[in-house]
């Protein structure tokens, strides 16, 4: 499917805007211009929880959208080289700037593996892809964790091993929005929610539409913006 669907796009949107909201808590903590536990609150936990899984839902229906009945190597290639490079420029600048609290398997991480895992999917009906959604979903709630295991599994599930980090989101249980995700396509189909839109659109959407359709760069460069501006605000204050 080579046409934009603006509904995907504005809801990724959104999430990127959620974020930025998260972060700009975060920021307002970390510079001492906020209770230092804000972001740790309930209230907050359960809001960062929301967006992180909404990236991962909406990149499994739009894996799924773009994959689903042959592969288009060049396309997953390119989007999931871009995103795993991504992570890894993550993962060294938060390393510079938080050093033990570094990012080690955030997000973007989650994501990249996902798409690899989901290659492994595709073939899958949706009512199974639905149980196995459960069966990983049920797994995490039932299985004491921390597990023992090695530092090396962190990427996999939270271990005895796995160190503080700012953003960890491990495959057991964060592919699960993933997989739903996948499993969304063809009741989607099916409904008609995902024909691709031509209409000319209110202003407020074809902002959340573009920021949806740029989401990769605003992820990258929203976080420098916010601390530029704090720095410049303490300097003059």
């Amino acid at each position: 499917m080579n046409e934009r669907i603006l509904w995907i796009d504005v809801a990724r949107g959104i999430s990127i805007l959620a974020m930025i909201t998260f972060h700009f808590a975060f920021d307002l903590m970390y510079f001492g211009l906020a209770k230092s536990d804000l972001i740790y609150q309930p209230d907050w936990r359960l809001f960062e929880r929301i967006i992180a899984s909404s990236f991962l839902y909406i990149a499994g229906l739009s894996f799924f959208i773009t994959h689903g009945s042959t592969i288009n190597w060049k396309s997953f290639i390119r989007r999931y080289g871009a995103t795993a490079i991504c992570a890894v420029l993550i993962s060294l600048v938060t390393f510079i700037l938080f050093k033990t609290d570094m990012i080690r398997f955030g997000i973007l991480h989650a994501i990249s593996v996902s798409g690899m895992i989901g290659l492994l999917l595709l073939k899958l009906n949706t009512a199974s892809l639905i149980l196995l959604t459960a069966i990983i979903f049920a797994f995490n709630l039932l299985v004491q964790k921390p597990i023992e295991g090695h530092y090396f599994l962190q990427w996999l599930i939270y271990t005895t091993e796995t160190p503080n980090s700012l953003d960890y989101r491990p495959i057991m249980p964060w592919i699960t929005p993933f997989i739903l995700g996948m499993a969304s396509y063809k009741p989607f189909q099916k409904w008609g929610i995902l024909k691709a839109s031509r209409t000319v659109i209110h202003r407020e959407l074809s902002i959340l539409s573009w920021l949806g359709r740029n989401s990769l760069i605003l992820y990258l460069l929203h976080q420098p913006i916010l601390f530029a501006g704090f720095f410049l605000f303490l300097k003059l204050n």
